[in-house]
């Protein structure tokens, strides 16, 4: 069972962005897997090692079209993408096989934001991004 499943309305209409966010969905869904597997420290810290690097890496593909088109949202988004980035940084203190309650609170916290983020700030530049047909 997933703790995320992708559906349609969650695209914002760049497949190259719809497929970057389903790579954070499928690590998303990792970690849920691995917490009823019984998760390992390990595990967690190359979940959040990766994770680190795949948002940065995303955060900057999405931020250098928002330059390129101009786009009007861009400091708002901008400032979204930075806060999750210190929040990662708040639950590497704190998640670990022997807290489950944390790794909880940052599976929902991840979900939560993602889901949020997609359907409410990525959607704004879902109409400018497509009109400039990026792929």
């Amino acid at each position: 069972m997933s703790f995320i499943t992708w559906k349609d309305s969650f695209s914002v209409g760049v497949p190259s962005i719809d497929d970057q966010h389903r790579k954070l969905v499928e690590m998303i869904n990792n970690l849920y897997d691995e917490f009823y597997k019984g998760i390992t420290d390990e595990f967690l810290g190359n979940l959040i090692k990766e994770l680190e690097k795949y948002t940065v890496y995303h955060f900057s593909y999405e931020e250098k079209f928002m330059k390129l088109y101009s786009y009007n949202g861009f400091k708002e988004h901008k400032g979204e993408h930075d806060q999750f980035i210190e929040q990662i940084q708040g639950f590497k203190t704190t998640v670990s096989k022997d807290n489950k309650t944390a790794v909880i609170d940052f599976a929902t916290f991840l979900k939560n934001w993602l889901l949020k983020h997609i359907m409410g700030t990525d959607k704004k530049y879902s109409k400018l991004f497509s009109e400039k047909e990026l792929y």
